[in-house]
């Protein structure tokens, strides 16, 4: 990727989640970085160009971070953690969105090879929960009723609500995180 088309992408990013996808035009982005909007579309050719490599972006961000993590820790409950302030530090702190969060928002808007993107971020980041949580099982660090998948839809949904109504009151995102160490049964 050459330099032009980083910085694209690291502007619609933050337009995006400040925004929203639809908030922001090629415009918005030709302004500030001081190119014609002919540049961006030679890069992105259509919105919905830009918007799946913005998501395979946070994707590719999201894996190997997840790597980088784990290969400091196996520890389930550490690894989840990890993911909690990641949101906390990266998203809430800011008052804006994570990235599947603001999928989920705009979702009846995106265009359809967005969505898909959308889609395969959003198994992945569950698949992972979902396998963090078996190990927590396994090993003994969170007793909870139900299966380690419904506990982690469950764990998702409670994130993404809560970065949002930590909006209004940022204190609540402390508790929900609070709430959610002892739903885990996490020792």
């Amino acid at each position: 990727m050459n330099d032009t088309a980083k910085r694209i992408l690291d502007l619609a990013e933050a337009l995006w989640l400040e925004r929203g996808f639809n908030g922001f035009s090629y415009q918005h982005l030709a302004e500030p970085l001081g190119v014609r909007n002919a540049a961006i579309h030679y890069h992105y050719p259509g919105k919905a160009d830009l918007g799946v490599a913005l998501v395979a972006r946070f994707r590719r961000r999201f894996l190997r971070t997840v790597a980088e993590h784990a290969a400091t820790t196996s520890d389930p409950w550490l690894r989840l953690e990890w993911y909690l302030e990641l949101l906390t530090m990266d998203y809430a702190d800011s008052e804006r969105l994570c990235p599947t969060g603001m999928l989920a928002a705009e979702w009846a808007t995106l265009p359809e090879p967005v969505r898909e993107e959308a889609r395969g971020f959003m198994r992945e980041l569950y698949e992972w929960c979902a396998e963090v949580l078996r190990a927590g099982v396994a090993s003994g660090h969170f007793r909870f009723a139900g299966s380690c998948e419904d506990k982690a839809a469950t764990l998702l949904a409670t994130l993404q609500g809560g970065l949002q109504i930590a909006r209004f009151e940022p204190r609540w995102l402390d508790a929900i995180k609070k709430q959610l160490r002892l739903d885990l049964g996490a020792r």
